[in-house]
């Protein structure tokens, strides 16, 4: 099994919801932990997280709309919506309340769905990057190293059309917690692991 693998005891699923398709992936037993990944990513990256919270939580594992295996509409979304993606998953799966556990875009995700649905959130964990609104939110956009921020729009895409793995490599490369497993052909375009103190630091958070 290498890192981007799920235990053989998880399924894997297309799940329609709100409009979209979304690919899930679950297993475990115990109370339910959603995993959001981040910009680049899939849920892939979640493999190594999720091996060690399956022994004692149901584990789901979605790709964001637009991202990965799941649908990718043409008329565009923002993070609400895909919030509203993951309540229907959630629907669909007759579970009701979860930690949450996010990384990157994945934390505008996981605030979208706290703030939506607070009812049904038991935990936030917010990984290795800031909300929009929340903090210094300006000064950081400021960042010459964080440019990619703002750097988005049809110009963007026209620039990066055919270029996207020299796009992506940068933030895999100098990102990555294990670059040799970013790097590596078989990993496009699956994603980046998580940095091991992640895996421990989460299910630290959701012990408590």
């Amino acid at each position: 099994m290498n890192a981007f693998d799920f235990p053989p005891e998880f399924w894997t699923r297309d799940i329609a919801t709100n409009g979209t398709t979304l690919h899930v992936r679950a297993g475990g037993t115990g109370p339910a932990v959603v995993l959001l990944h981040g910009y680049g990513e899939t849920g892939d990256m979640w493999a190594p997280m999720a091996v060690n919270l399956a022994r004692d939580h149901t584990v789901v594992v979605p790709d964001l709309r637009g991202m990965g295996l799941s649908s990718k509409p043409a008329g565009g979304f923002d993070k609400k919506m895909q919030a509203a993606d993951v309540a229907g998953v959630l629907d669909q799966l007759r579970i009701d309340c979860v930690d949450l556990v996010t990384h990157d875009i994945g934390n505008m995700v996981g605030y979208a769905f706290a703030a939506q649905y607070p009812d049904r959130v038991t935990r936030f964990v917010p990984i290795d990057a800031p909300l929009p609104g929340v903090g210094p939110w300006e000064e950081i956009l400021k960042n010459p190293l964080l440019w990619h921020f703002r750097f988005g729009g049809p110009d963007m895409e026209r620039l990066v059309a055919g270029r996207e793995r020299i796009y992506l490599d940068r933030f895999w490369n100098e990102f990555s917690a294990t670059r040799m497993l970013s790097t590596t052909s078989n990993s496009w375009p699956r994603a980046s692991c998580p940095c091991p103190c992640w895996r421990s630091g989460a299910r630290n958070h959701l012990e408590r």
